[in-house]
């Protein structure tokens, strides 16, 4: 039984599973479509119930502020939840990681904190870049419903050039991808270090030019091929025969490729709406 293959960082560590299991007996239970589904259904239901929750709750006492004060302002816990759940989500990601049997286990709790990132930046995005009034005027939930639709649409046109065969990553488009995904992380670590110095640097996250824009498609894009390294981890997966918990690894990679594909569809609407 050979180790999966797949570029996705976030899935990086996963694509394989103990050795010592190959000699297991044949009617051992085996990642199967339906059980990734299900697993992938649960752990979306999770991140959506959430972060309408708190898209919610910061939402009405940011509109309270805005009615009170005439400025936007979030409430004590907003931010130290983003910050919290941004570091929570790296830990789990890390235990998954290493101990992918913990899946089951540790994919719903990492579901549930996704959902308060999500919650978070579905309020602090648009109002970044178009303002509370505009924000508060009915462009913020219009934004986010166009996010999330247009984030299901990609995964589907991407699932479906998938199954085709037309949509298919060989060995160079995989290191391709993985040294623009080492790039990126390190743009991002030298914008955090630097402006702990004080010391600013253009920021392509903030732009709203044109280059800016390209940016943020730029991140958009990268996102979306991770998709395509999501189903060939599960098909190739299914195909091995893997053992049952690689079925929520694999709806765990998802659930994180699709977070991220939202966040850059939310930004990048949120660019071009503040340019109209």
């Amino acid at each position: 039984m050979t180790a999966l293959q797949s570029g996705n960082p976030a899935m990086g560590a996963l694509e394989r599973w103990d050795r010592l299991e190959e000699g297991a007996v044949e009617n051992r239970r085996v990642m199967t479509l339906g059980g990734t589904l299900s697993a992938t259904a649960i752990l979306l239901g999770i991140v959506a119930a959430i972060g309408v929750l708190v898209f919610q709750q910061l939402s009405g006492y940011a509109q309270t502020a805005m009615d009170t004060t005439g400025s936007f302002a979030l409430p004590g816990w907003g931010y130290p939840a983003l910050i919290g759940s941004l570091i929570g989500g790296l830990v789990f990601s890390l235990i998954i990681a290493f101990k992918p049997k913990t899946a089951p286990f540790l994919a719903p709790l990492h579901a549930g904190v996704e959902g308060v990132f999500v919650g978070a930046l579905s309020v602090i995005i648009p109002v970044r870049f178009l303002g509370g009034s505009e924000f508060f005027a009915g462009a913020g939930t219009t934004l986010v419903m166009q996010a999330m639709l247009a984030t299901f649409g990609i995964c589907a046109a991407m699932l479906l050039g998938y199954s085709t065969g037309i949509l298919k990553l060989g060995g160079f488009a995989k290191k391709l991808i993985a040294t623009m995904s080492i790039g990126l992380l390190l743009y991002v670590a030298a914008l955090w270090i630097l402006s702990m110095f004080g010391v600013g640097i253009w920021n392509g996250f903030a732009d709203t030019g044109v280059i800016g824009i390209g940016f943020t498609a730029f991140c958009l894009g990268l996102a979306s091929l991770y998709l395509l390294l999501d189903f060939e981890f599960i098909e190739e997966g299914i195909k091995a025969g893997a053992p049952k918990y690689m079925e929520w690894v694999g709806a765990w990679g998802l659930m994180v490729t699709l977070v991220w594909v939202y966040i850059e569809v939310l930004r990048l609407l949120s660019k071009l709406r503040s340019n109209d």
